[in-house]
C-alpha cells in the first residue's frame, strides 16, 4: 500500500490526494497497532494456560499422593474386612455343626414317633385280623357242610345223564345209516343224468351238421339260378334238378323242425329232473343240519358232565385245604397273640426314648438361638466394614476418572478423525459395491423376463399340441363308434336272408378306407406319447424346483429359530441388568438406612454413581436391542430374497442349467449366514461388556 501511495504521489502532486494518502497511512497504522495488542493479549493468555496447567499438574501429584494413601487405608481395611470373614466363616461353622445335630434330632423324633405309630396301627390291624380269622372259620365251617349236599346231589345227576346219553348214541347210529341210503340214491340219480346231457349234445351237434347242409344246399340254388339265367338253352334239363332240389330242401326242413322239437322236449324233461334233484338235495342238507345240531347238544352234553365231574374234583379239593386252612390259622391265632404282648412292651419303651430325645433338643434350641444372635451382630460388622470400603473405592475411582479423563480427550478426537476417515471409505466401499449389485439385479432381471418369455412360449406349444392331440382323440372316439355301429349292423344283418346281406356286406366292403385309417390311427399314437413323455419331464422338472425350495425353507426357518433364541438371551440379560438395578438400590437403602455418621455429600457422590451405571446398563439393553432388531430385518430381506431367487429358479430349470441357479441360491444364503455370524458375534461381545459391568455394579 505505501509503494501505491509513493506512485501515486509521483505521478500526481495534488494536495487532495495527498490528505487521503495521509488517513489511510493512520488507519493502517491504528489497525498494526490493534493487532499487535491482540497478539500480545494471546501471549498473557498463552501464559496464563500454562500456569493453569503446571497448577493442575501439582493438583494431579497431590490427588495421587491421596490416591496412594487411600490404598493403603483401603488395603488395612480390607485386612481387618478378611479377619471379620474368617471369623464369620468359624461361626457359620459352628452354626452349621450345631443345626445339623439339632436336625438330626429332630431326624430321631420323627422316626422314633413313625414307629410309634407304624406299631399302634400294626396292633390294630393285627386285631381286626384276629376278628376276621374267626368270623371266617365259621363260615368256611358251613360252606364245607354245604359242599357236601352238593356233591351228593351232582353224582345223582350224573348217573342220570350218563343213562341219556346212551340213548341218544343209539338214536344218532339210526340216523347215519339212512343218510348213507339217501347219498346213495343221490348218486345214481347224477350218472344217469350225465348220460341224458351227452345225449343231447350229441343230437345237438347232429342238428348243427344240418343246418350247415341246409345253407349250403341254398348257396347251391342261388348259384343254379344265375347259371340259368346265363345259359338259357339248358333251361329245361335244370329245371327239372331245381324242383328235385327243392323238394330235397323241403325234406329237410321238416327233420330239422321234429328234431327241434325232440330237443325242446328232452331239456324240459332234464330241466324237471334237475329240480327233482334239487328239492332232494335241500332235504338232504336239512337233514344234516339236523344231525349236526343233535351230534353238538350230544358234545355240549358230553362236556357239561366232564365239567362237573372236575369241578366236583374241585370242590372236594377245596373241602380238604379248608380242612387245612382252619388248623393253620388256629395256630397263627395263638402266635399273633404272643407278638401283640411283645410289641406292647416295645411300644412303651419307644415312648420313654421319645420323652427323653425331646428334652435333649429343647437344650439344643437355646444354645441355637444364643448363636444366631451373635451371628447378626457379626453380620452388622461385616456390612458396615463393606460400606466404608466401597466408600473409599468410589473417592479412588472418581479421582482415577478424572485423571483418565483429561488423558483420554486428545485420544477421543484422534480416534473420532480416524473413524470418520474409516466410515467414509466404507461408505465409498459400499456404494461401489450396491452399484455392482444393481447392474447385477438389472442384469438377472433382464435375463429372468427373456427367459419367461421363452418359457411362455414353450407353453402355448404344448398348449396348441395338448389342442391337436385332444380333438385327434376325438376323431378316434367317433371313428371307433362308427365301428362299432358297423359291427352291430353286421350282427343284425346276419339274421336276414342271404340275398340281402351278401348285397349289403359288398357294398360296405367296397365303401370303407381300410388303409388310410390305419395310417391316421398310427401317427395319431406316436404323437400320443411324445406329447405324454414332453409333460412328464416337466412334471419332474417341477418336481425337483419344490424339493429345492422345501430345503431353502427348512434352512431359512433354522436361521430364524436361532434368532429367536438370541432374542430371547437378550431379553432374559436384560431382565438380569433391571433385577442388579433394583439390587443395587435396594443396597444404597440399606446403606442409607445403616450410615448415619456419613456426609451428605458422600451420599450425593454414590447416588451419582449408582445413576450413571444405570444408565451404562440401559444404554446397553438399548444397543443391544437395536442389534436384534436389525439382524430380524437383514434375516427378513435374505428370506425374500431366497425366495425371488427360487421362484426364478422354477423358471430356469428348463431352458438354462439348473446346476447356476443352486449355486446362486447357495452363495446368497452362505452371505446371509457370515452376516447373521457376525451379528451374533456383535451381540456376544455387548453380552460381555454388559455382564462387565454387571460385575463392576455388584463389586
Amino acid at each position: 500500500q505505501t509503494q501505491k501511495l509513493e506512485q501515486g504521489i509521483s505521478r500526481d502532486g495534488e494536495p487532495l490526494q495527498d490528505f487521503h494518502l495521509a488517513l489511510d497511512l493512520q488507519t493502517l497504522e491504528s489497525d498494526l497497532l490493534a493487532a499487535l495488542t491482540a497478539l500480545k493479549q494471546k501471549e498473557d493468555d498463552l501464559q496464563d494456560a500454562e500456569k493453569m496447567v503446571v497448577l493442575e499438574q501439582s493438583e494431579l501429584s497431590r490427588a495421587k499422593d491421596e490416591l496412594e494413601q487411600r490404598e493403603k487405608e483401603i488395603a488395612a481395611s480390607s485386612s481387618k474386612h478378611e479377619k471379620l470373614e474368617e471369623k464369620l466363616t468359624q461361626a457359620n461353622l459352628a452354626f452349621a455343626s450345631q443345626a445339623s445335630q439339632i436336625e438330626d434330632l429332630k431326624l430321631q423324633l420323627k422316626e422314633q414317633d413313625q414307629k410309634v405309630a407304624a406299631a399302634q396301627s400294626t396292633l390294630s390291624a393285627k386285631e381286626d385280623e384276629m376278628d376276621k380269622m374267626r368270623h371266617e372259620l365259621v363260615k368256611k365251617t358251613e360252606e364245607a357242610e354245604k359242599i357236601r349236599s352238593e356233591l351228593t346231589s351232582k353224582s345223582q345227576l350224573l348217573n342220570e345223564a350218563n343213562e341219556v346219553m346212551k340213548k341218544q348214541e343209539i338214536e344218532l347210529q339210526e340216523l347215519r345209516e339212512a343218510i348213507w341210503e339217501r347219498e346213495e340214491e343221490l348218486e345214481t340219480s347224477l350218472t344217469q343224468r350225465k348220460l341224458e346231457e351227452e345225449k343231447l349234445k350229441v343230437a345237438e351237434a347232429k342238428l348243427q351238421q344240418q343246418t350247415m347242409e341246409w345253407l349250403l344246399a341254398q348257396e347251391e340254388l342261388k348259384k343254379l339260378a344265375e347259371q340259368a339265367s346265363r345259359h338259357m338253352g339248358e333251361a329245361n334239363e335244370t329245371f327239372k334238378d331245381f324242383t328235385r332240389v327243392k323238394q330235397l330242401l323241403s325234406d329237410v326242413r321238416s327233420e330239422l323242425v321234429s328234431s327241434q322239437k325232440s330237443l325242446a322236449s328232452s331239456r324240459q324233461q332234464m330241466e324237471q329232473q334237475e329240480q327233482l334233484l334239487k328239492m332232494q338235495l335241500e332235504e338232504l342238507e336239512e337233514q344234516r343240519k339236523s344231525v349236526a345240531s343233535y351230534m353238538e347238544s350230544l358234545k355240549n352234553a358230553q362236556i357239561e358232565v366232564e365239567s362237573e365231574r372236575v369241578k366236583l374234583r374241585v370242590v372236594e379239593a377245596r373241602n380238604k385245604d379248608l380242612e387245612r386252612d382252619l388248623s393253620v390259622e388256629r395256630e397263627l391265632i395263638k402266635k399273633l397273640q404272643e407278638e401283640l404282648k411283645k410289641e406292647k412292651y416295645s411300644l412303651q419303651l419307644a415312648i420313654q426314648d421319645a420323652s427323653f430325645l425331646r428334652k435333649q433338643l429343647g437344650k439344643k434350641h437355646t444354645e441355637f438361638v444364643e448363636m444366631n444372635n451373635v451371628l447378626q451382630n457379626k453380620e452388622v460388622e461385616l456390612v458396615e466394614a463393606k460400606l466404608e470400603i466401597q466408600h473409599l473405592k468410589s473417592e479412588r475411582a472418581s479421582l482415577q476418572l478424572i485423571l483418565e479423563e483429561k488423558d483420554q480427550e486428545v485420544s477421543d478426537a484422534k480416534k473420532n478423525l480416524e473413524q470418520l476417515n474409516q466410515e467414509i471409505a466404507e461408505l465409498k466401499m459400499l456404494m461401489s459395491s450396491k452399484e455392482n449389485q444393481l447392474i447385477q439385479a438389472t442384469a438377472l432381471l433382464k435375463e429372468k423376463d427373456e427367459y419367461a418369455l421363452k418359457v411362455q412360449d414353450e407353453l402355448n406349444d404344448t398348449k396348441m399340441k395338448f389342442s391337436e392331440a385332444e380333438t385327434v382323440i376325438e376323431r378316434i372316439a367317433e371313428l371307433t363308434n362308427r365301428l362299432v355301429i358297423s359291427v352291430k349292423d353286421e350282427d343284425n344283418n346276419v339274421l336276414r336272408p342271404v340275398d340281402d346281406v351278401s348285397s349289403e356286406l359288398m357294398h360296405q366292403l367296397v365303401d370303407r378306407p381300410s388303409s388310410d385309417f390305419g395310417l391316421q390311427k398310427k401317427q395319431l399314437e406316436t404323437e400320443l406319447r411324445f406329447t405324454k413323455e414332453s409333460l412328464k419331464d416337466k412334471e419332474m422338472e417341477v418336481l425337483a424346483a419344490q424339493r429345492a425350495l422345501a430345503i431353502k425353507d427348512e434352512e431359512l426357518k433354522m436361521v430364524l429359530g436361532r434368532l429367536e433364541a438370541r432374542e430371547k438371551e437378550l431379553q432374559r440379560l436384560k431382565e438380569e441388568m433391571i433385577e442388579d438395578a433394583n439390587d443395587m438400590k435396594k443396597l444404597y437403602a440399606l446403606a442409607q438406612e445403616r450410615i448415619g455418621e456419613k456426609s451428605i455429600g458422600d451420599l450425593a457422590i454414590e447416588k451419582l454413581q449408582l445413576e450413571a451405571a444405570q444408565l451404562e446398563v440401559e444404554a446397553a439393553t438399548s444397543a443391544l436391542q437395536k442389534l436384534a432388531e436389525m439382524s430380524h430385518e437383514l434375516l427378513i430381506k435374505a428370506s425374500t430374497s431366497i425366495e425371488s431367487d427360487s421362484d426364478t429358479s422354477i423358471f430356469l430349470q428348463s431352458g438354462s442349467d439348473p446346476m447356476i441357479s443352486m449355486i446362486k441360491n447357495d452363495e446368497s444364503f452362505t452371505e446371509v449366514e457370515t452376516g447373521v455370524a457376525r451379528l451374533s458375534a456383535l451381540t456376544e461381545q455387548l453380552v460381555k461388556d454388559a455382564g462387565i459391568v454387571g460385575a463392576h455394579l455388584q463389586s
